[in-house]
């Protein structure tokens, strides 16, 4: 691999990245709310708040005053947090924001990509950050960080009421075209809200509460589609070697129609997500007995350091929801589905946010409104995904065959040529930073196994298999 062919995929990568929101855009005359217009959101994590501050900081350039409720239902949240690049320069151009250094558990500068037939390590082009999503375990977490921090330095005259703890049960149209109730309990007491428009952002996690499940029936959201997956914590202090600081790995193939993480989290600390199925205790034993994962972390009985005791499945959106909005309402982040498949869940939050913010106080909460303003934009996805999806389908029924060989040793020699690889390599670092599309994606797979077969590496990979198929051990393994 020549320097050449590594720098043109870094400029490649640097060209097609995705870019952060922008602040800034043409603003209409005159608001399409009016003065005192109530707006209920109902949920506390990363898409609540961000459009709560989005929705007030558009009123104040808009010359209208508004009356914002934020209801946070306390929740135990996933243990998993990992934000891209892409998100930390979103929330400094939107809402002036960084994450301060004790939010921060790791920095992750590589990532480690094993499957059944060995491991290559790929440098990233810009670090991912490992936080915590709430506070637990005596850690300072990501969204509770973010709930205190989002309105600071906010100039309005708008109103914002933030009920922590405000657990909406009940969202009912009081009559066409005259608002809704909000219904809910807060220390122990009912209480109602009058609201001209609602918002909902309660996460994957509330889609079996009973206000969503009432919400379907009333008003005909239809969930996205979702896949089996999982997230646990574990504690590493008694590990016998940890050689992750800075480094996550990505393990895929090893179980069955599963891809899993580990992403460090500072000395003591170790999320274990599963992207495919919820992974049974014996799967961590497989998982912490490979050898080249040996080679980064020993732990004995990984199962006796779990930090909640088990593992808690987690729905992974592959399909987007339908008819997520209508007449005074929407939904955003996580419950409307629309970000990218498999990837970037805390990006997609603050997208959604800002398009439904703009959608209300530019446009109005019409039906019409968020068909043209809020769903067209969301749309541009939708293609992209399904190549997603199309790869990871291939990845799952080729990883252990013919194809999986050539893709590992393409990448592996890439790698060995020059440390910052070929295509393949920036295909692999792509799918983990979530920095290129779906399709940039799959060009630069198409790019890097069609460079390796014109150079030989067919041969070799059909040899490989053979030894692989008849049990025979191979010339060399790459522990590395």
């Amino acid at each position: 691999m020549s320097s050449f062919t590594a720098q043109f995929v870094s400029f490649l990568e640097k060209r097609f990245r995705f870019r952060p929101l922008q602040k800034s855009f043409t603003l209409p005359g005159k608001a399409a709310i009016s003065d005192n217009t109530t707006i209920a959101v109902v949920g506390g994590g990363l898409a609540g708040p961000a459009f709560a501050r989005r929705a007030l900081s558009l009123a104040a350039q808009l010359g209208v005053r508004i009356n914002v409720v934020l209801l946070t239902q306390p929740t135990c949240n996933y243990c998993a947090g990992l934000i891209t690049d892409l998100t930390l320069q979103t929330m400094d151009r939107l809402y002036q924001l960084q994450i301060p250094g004790n939010i921060i558990k790791e920095s992750i500068h590589e990532v480690v990509y094993l499957n059944p037939h060995g491991s290559v390590k790929l440098s990233l082009a810009a670090p991912l950050t490992s936080v915590f999503r709430t506070n637990r375990f005596h850690q300072s977490g990501f969204d509770d960080f973010w709930l205190d921090s989002v309105f600071d330095g906010l100039e309005s005259e708008s109103s914002l009421i933030a009920q922590r703890g405000g657990n909406a049960t009940r969202i009912e149209r009081k009559s066409p075209g005259s608002g809704f109730l909000v219904s809910g309990e807060k220390d122990g007491s009912r209480f109602e809200l009058d609201a001209d428009i609602v918002v909902l952002a309660t996460g994957l996690k509330s889609l079996q509460q009973p206000l969503i499940q009432k919400f379907i029936v009333d008003f005909g959201y239809q969930p996205p589609v979702l896949m089996d997956g999982c997230v646990t914590e574990v504690n590493t202090a008694q590990a016998q070697h940890d050689a992750l600081s800075g480094r996550a790995l990505i393990i895929d193939g090893v179980i069955p129609g599963c891809i899993v993480a580990f992403i460090p989290k500072g000395r003591e600390w170790l999320t274990i997500t599963g992207l495919g199925k919820v992974l049974a205790d014996h799967d961590l034993e497989l998982l912490f007995n490979h050898p080249i994962v040996r080679h980064y972390i020993r732990l004995d009985r990984p199962i006796d350091h779990l930090r909640c005791r088990k593992i808690c499945s987690a729905g992974v959106v592959i399909k987007p929801a339908q008819h997520f909005f209508g007449d005074g309402w929407a939904m955003v982040g996580d419950l409307s589905g629309h970000g990218r498949a498999l990837k970037d869940g805390y990006f997609a939050a603050l997208h959604t946010a800002d398009l439904a913010a703009r959608t209300i106080l530019c446009y109005g909460p019409s039906a019409v409104a968020f068909q043209r303003h809020y769903l067209q934009p969301l749309r541009k996805l939708e293609f992209d995904n399904r190549v997603g999806m199309l790869l990871y389908d291939l990845d799952q029924k080729t990883i252990n065959g013919f194809i999986g060989v050539l893709l590992f040793n393409g990448a592996r020699l890439e790698i060995r040529r020059e440390r910052y690889g070929g295509f393949l390599a920036g295909a692999l670092r792509a799918l983990f930073s979530g920095e290129l599309s779906y399709k940039i994606i799959a060009g630069f797979f198409c790019s890097g196994l069609g460079l390796h077969i014109l150079r030989g590496g067919f041969l070799r990979s059909v040899g490989k298999e053979r030894r692989v198929n008849r049990k025979e051990p191979p010339r060399r393994l790459s522990q590395r």
